[in-house]
């Protein structure tokens, strides 16, 4: 199966002038020390930050302003990855390579195609289906210390940019949803968009309809449908250019009523755009001590330099500048609105004056005032309503097209063949769970790859190893549908709840045999003679007291790490 594995590892820190570098040459990879502080997890979430994810590293950690360089490989071909505090350069080695300005948006795309990883999310803010940052490609592929051992799937920190993703996450990388599936979803995305638009235009003409009847004379005249049927034909045959006149007026009239309605929400959304550049620039100048901010919801790394809080400024005077226009702009409308009105008025007076040529009698004449006032008021509102049906049809033709494209989505996988997804699954979960010796744990009301909430029973040592298992049929379920280039299995301190030691050995040799001989693993773990059968096969990387970084290699990495930054530098500016 095509895999992606890790080389080398370069962490510089340049506050502190201190720099490592670490190589990964083998399938089997360990990473371990006497003592459990020096530095083994650091190390594991170095790689995955290199690559774009996000773990949660300590403060001690975060105060070195880490600047890495990842080299990996993909079916044998040589790629880079170069991050620092404010962006991160991505290519093949002997390229020069594109820099990002953060781990989202282009850089998510570019990496995914790389490692054909074809999931696409909703944005929480936006509702536009994107692909989602690099962890969510990683999250299968790692076992952290902190939250894995007992709630798979939240290895990483800032993933609440998207909801309700966890399930579909499971269903594409266990071969639930197609590829094929993201491309129908993008087109009912599209559909959406359009069926938002028509909504609030019929919400706008709603609103301009109201003017009308707001706007139109009720003399509390009576009339009967033959009456006005034979007065409105009269009318129309010897009245028709006032008729139109007046029902120019009130067409004008709603539409300059919908601009200011439009004019008022685009208003209201640039002030409250100011006021909350303003919270922000309070924020980072009172809340934040360094110069780099990350955003809580999609782990961003924000510049929070002087210059940049300053820019927050800027944008904030730009759009109380543009506030300002758009009031402008809606006086303009209701000084036009009121000049409309004023129309409006003198249309009655003339229709009073041919009230006098044509009727006489004053009864008559307030029935023909009345009814000229009718069909005005009708022609404009049947003009409105006419758009709304318009947007209404709309609106029932996207509800036809989502239920078709929903209809083929479904068709994608068959009844049959998500039983056997689902038969293939259980077969390696319970294949697992007895390997690793975790009987206790009930499989009773766990059907597929989704229901890991429902692994239940067991101590707390027996059912961190059913999470180990659940993990393991996760990734096997991955290499057997090959739903995505496969990165290193990254498994962090497995020796968890204090395992006995002949479960812990079942353990590291089920680590051995069951992860897929694709696959690269990285192993942190302490110091143990259940690691020997390991170390033997094993690259052993020993860390020790003086921690990851030494100052003896800083030179010659921050070197290695500059000519990437200057290659891409000059690139860009030829």
């Amino acid at each position: 199966m095509r895999s992606l594995k890790f080389q080398r590892l370069v962490l510089i820190s340049d506050s502190k002038k201190l720099a490592n570098q670490f190589t990964f040459p083998k399938r089997l990879n360990l990473i371990t020390g006497e003592d459990n502080s020096i530095g083994k997890s650091t190390l594991a979430k170095s790689l995955l930050w290199s690559l774009g994810c996000d773990p949660v590293f300590d403060e001690e950690w975060k105060s070195n302003e880490i600047k890495s360089i990842l080299y990996f490989t993909i079916d044998g071909k040589e790629y880079f990855s170069c991050r620092g505090t404010q962006s991160i350069i991505l290519g093949a080695v002997g390229s020069t390579g594109k820099r990002y300005g953060n781990v989202t948006g282009k850089f998510s795309e570019d990496l995914s195609e790389l490692v054909n990883f074809e999931m696409k999310l909703p944005n929480r803010k936006t509702d536009i289906l994107e692909t989602p940052p690099p962890a969510y490609y990683y999250l299968p592929f790692y076992i952290d210390q902190i939250k894995s051992w007992h709630s798979p799937w939240e290895a990483f920190a800032n993933l609440s940019q998207y909801s309700r993703w966890k399930t579909p996450l499971i269903k594409y990388f266990t071969g639930y949803i197609k590829p094929e599936h993201f491309e129908i979803e993008e087109d009912i995305y599209d559909i959406e968009v359009g069926k938002k638009e028509s909504k609030q235009n019929i919400e706008k003409f709603n609103n301009a309809a109201e003017v009308v009847v707001d706007i139109s004379t009720d003399l509390g005249v009576a009339l009967s449908d033959y009456e006005f049927v034979r007065i409105q034909e009269e009318i129309n045959n010897e009245l028709q250019e006032l008729i139109e006149y007046q029902t120019r007026i009130y067409n004008n009239q709603t539409d300059t009523t919908a601009n200011i309605y439009d004019l008022e929400r685009q208003y209201d959304l640039a002030k409250a755009s100011a006021s909350e550049l303003e919270e922000d620039y309070k924020f980072a100048v009172e809340s934040i001590p360094n110069d780099i901010l990350e955003c809580p919801l999609c782990g961003t790394l924000h510049d929070n330099s002087l210059r940049n809080r300053a820019l927050l400024l800027s944008e904030k005077d730009a759009l109380v500048s543009e506030a300002s226009l758009i009031a402008l702009k809606i006086n303009e409308n209701k000084e036009l609105l009121a000049q409309i009105n004023k129309e409006a008025q003198s249309i009655t007076q003339q229709i009073e004056k041919i009230n006098n040529k044509y009727i006489p009698n004053e009864a008559d004449g307030e029935i023909l005032t009345q009814v000229i006032n009718m069909i005005s008021k009708e022609n404009v509102s049947k003009n409105i309503h006419n758009k709304i049906d318009i947007e209404n049809v709309k609106v029932a033709k996207a509800d036809s097209s989502i239920r078709t494209l929903k209809s083929d989505q479904r068709k994608l996988l068959s009844k049959e063949e998500k039983e056997d997804l689902n038969v293939s699954f259980m077969l390696k979960l319970s294949e697992n769970i007895h390997s690793l010796g975790s009987s206790g744990i009930s499989l009773s009301k766990v059907s597929s790859p989704a229901d890991y909430t429902k692994l239940i029973g067991g101590g707390a040592a027996e059912a961190a190893r059913a999470l180990l298992a659940y993990q393991l049929s996760v990734i096997q379920q991955i290499h057997s549908l090959k739903t995505c280039i496969v990165p290193p299995f990254v498994v962090d301190t497995p020796n968890q709840q204090e395992q006995a030691e002949h479960r812990y050995e079942t353990l590291i040799q089920e680590l051995m045999k069951s992860v897929p001989s694709d696959y690269q693993v990285i192993l942190c773990a302490m110091e143990n003679d259940a690691l020997t059968k390991f170390k033997e096969e094993a690259n052993v990387i020993n860390l020790d007291s003086n921690r990851l970084l030494h100052p003896s290699k800083y030179e010659s990495l921050r070197a290695e790490y500059a000519a990437i930054q200057d290659a891409v530098a000059s690139h860009h500016e030829d």
